[in-house]
């Protein structure tokens, strides 16, 4: 009997028994549709990662924050822990050949508003002039925040574009309007003076939309009686400054300008490419453990694989019988039966493999980003699910060519 024979004949026993076979194939098909399923979900979280910190432009971006130090008996922060409006200026002057920008923010916190029976939510953010080059913010009309709405604590906004089109019914419409909104505790109203891209991140599919409302940091203070002190501060060097050095030095200085003397707190710089590595390597072990919970089912379904050919071996002992009686070799008979397991394991791959690149796509709508399933993945899982019917399939295959064939003739 040759290849194609033992192919046909093992096709032939599948159909015979469909639901046995499938059933055989099921722990096969989760196994390889998880793994591709889980190494395409990985793939869009790094992306997604990527895509957010391309879209903010921050690639250069340093952040300094307070933190408490270890031995710190003192748990409460205070204003003279924090960064100054002072400090703040000493550090600009002092590292004027490497800091381009700096953005400082103050959370005023959510806003609604009626509009044609519907209530629309919004966050609002006091922020300084620099934030619009920090975070790569596209203004499409009107212009940002500037000095002297700071300088004098102004009721003026800067607004997205969609919010612009569902109120105003277009960006250039949006300028000069009033948007009053309930928010600090009672209706405030404030002069549309701008209106910036809204830029979705490769996350934002999953989440309901809240319109982000930019009104001058000084009026932000003002409106929740916040004090002029910052716990953290986001600072961008010039593009030929190398940020993971930079930022080392800076938190140095730092610390032995301003902390020098504090018993309690202490700064930390970090960037954003230090951060994107951390989360990729917590990703990617997230997504190896995963992954290793996934090959277990695999090799769950190649014992069920194993076990069905033990099954088939012993149902047709009779047939085994009259092939050997007829003078077929121990080699064919061992073959025949590693083809049909390889059969098996072969077509259960290609069903997993359906299933994931679905089940994958399904997670990148999702997110609202495209999901390309990985190769390497695809060739793997094929790969382990080939190897699976040939190592499970074999122990049954030999048992079957080493019968004997008087023994097999006699059995009923």
């Amino acid at each position: 009997m040759n290849f194609k024979e033992n192919i046909l004949l093992a096709l032939a026993g599948l159909k015979a028994n469909k639901m046995r076979a499938f059933l055989t194939m099921l722990g096969i098909i989760i196994g390889i549709s998880s793994v591709i399923m889980i190494t395409t979900m990985g793939t869009i979280v790094e992306k997604g990662l990527a895509g957010v910190v391309t879209d903010l432009g921050v690639n250069n971006l340093v952040e300094i924050f307070i933190r408490q130090k270890e031995d710190s008996v003192r748990t409460t922060i205070e204003e003279s822990d924090m960064f100054s409006d002072e400090i703040i200026e000493q550090l600009m002057t002092r590292f004027s050949g490497e800091l381009q920008y700096i953005a400082i923010q103050q959370s005023v916190g959510g806003g609604t508003m009626r509009f044609n029976r519907e209530d629309i939510n919004m966050t609002v953010y006091g922020y300084n002039s620099d934030f619009i080059h920090i975070f790569s913010t596209d203004l499409l009309r009107g212009r940002y925040i500037n000095e002297k709405d700071i300088q004098g604590q102004k009721s003026v906004c800067v607004i997205p574009d969609d919010l612009a089109l569902k109120l105003y019914g277009s960006p250039e419409n949006a300028i000069g309007e009033i948007l009053s909104m309930n928010v600090a505790g009672g209706v405030k109203e404030f002069a549309v003076v701008g209106v910036y891209k809204y830029k979705q991140s490769a996350f934002g599919g999953v989440f309901s939309r809240n319109y982000d409302i930019h009104i001058p940091i000084t009026t932000a203070r003002k409106m929740i009686n916040a004090s002029p002190y910052y716990s953290w501060v986001d600072f961008i060097t010039y593009e030929d400054v190398d940020v993971i050095k930079f930022s080392e030095e800076f938190g140095e200085y730092v610390n032995e300008r301003y902390y020098k003397d504090n018993n309690s707190y202490e700064v930390m710089c970090y960037t954003m490419a230090e951060q994107l590595t951390s989360i990729s390597q917590y990703v990617g072990i997230i997504q190896g453990v995963l992954s290793i919970i996934a090959g277990i089912s695999l090799l769950v379904g190649g014992i069920g694989v194993m076990n069905i050919m033990l099954v088939s071996v012993t149902e047709r002992t009779r047939e085994i019988g009259v092939r050997k009686a007829l003078g077929a070799p121990n080699s064919a008979i061992r073959i025949q039966f590693i083809v049909e397991s390889v059969i098996i394991c072969a077509i259960g791959g290609l069903i997993g493999i359906i299933a994931g690149v679905l089940l994958g796509n399904l997670g990148g709508l999702l997110f609202d980003t495209s999901a390309v399933p990985s190769v390497g993945a695809i060739v793997i899982a094929v790969s382990f699910s080939m190897a699976i019917g040939i190592f499970f399939g074999y122990y049954p295959a030999n048992r079957a060519a080493k019968l004997d064939p008087i023994e097999a003739l006699r059995y009923e």
